[in-house]
């Protein structure tokens, strides 16, 4: 499980947050487990989840990761190499790396979370942690194709319901609409302004994220 270890340090490095939970400690990867939480076997329902329940100001959590996800990112580490093999890979860890890191951060403040505040979030994650380690391994260069291949085409997963795809495409089009302008107005600069802004926007609330969306976005 290293490879979980080290995507969740690139997102607490990225925001520059302080954590001493690890995400390895909540993983369940096991098919059976998957099967009692509505997974099929052909990949119905997804590939990642976090499944949370509250009680009485105490917080259950895991996060469940496909074995094959996890196994696949173990042969082909994308913090050394991101390509086409390992990419779809990478993001489905990085949403559940990032839905784990989201909720521990704010719960140690007393802050709610809802779940469209989770998927924006885990958005602007794939999108920013994808642009600054293909930057990495490939001389600073980000690819110009980056932004349509997660916000243009993406599809909704066909057994989801209609409450959930709302929430996902909500969170797909603000989130689009955020990256584009980090895309315009910073990477294209070499990125070292990056970091103020969206460790500002990560530890806005839900509102306030999409009303500096809506103000300062395309």
């Amino acid at each position: 499980m290293q490879v979980i270890d080290r995507l969740q340090g690139i997102i607490e490095r990225t925001y520059d947050l302080e954590n001493s939970h690890r995400l390895t400690d909540f993983l369940v990867t096991c098919p059976e487990f998957a099967r009692a939480y509505g997974f099929g076997s052909d990949g119905t329902g997804g590939t990642e989840k976090v499944l949370v329940a509250e009680d009485a100001g105490q917080m259950d959590l895991a996060v469940y990761l496909d074995r094959d996800v996890v196994a696949r990112l173990g042969r082909q580490d994308p913090i050394e190499s991101l390509h086409d093999g390992n990419l779809e890979a990478f993001w489905t860890a990085m949403e559940g790396v990032s839905h784990f890191v989201y909720l521990i951060w704010n719960a140690t403040r007393r802050k709610q979370v809802t779940r469209l505040e989770l998927e924006l979030q885990a958005e602007v994650d794939k999108f920013v942690t994808t642009a600054l380690l293909v930057a990495a391994q490939q001389g600073g260069r980000v690819p110009a194709g980056l932004h349509a291949w997660l916000f243009d085409l993406w599809r909704l997963d066909d057994s989801m319901g209609v409450e959930d795809a709302d929430r996902y495409t909500c969170a797909n089009r603000y989130a689009g609409r955020y990256c584009r302008r980090l895309a315009r107005d910073f990477l294209r600069l070499g990125g070292a302004s990056l970091f103020p802004e969206i460790r500002r926007f990560y530890r806005f609330t839900q509102s306030r994220k999409m009303r500096h969306i809506e103000t300062e976005s395309l």
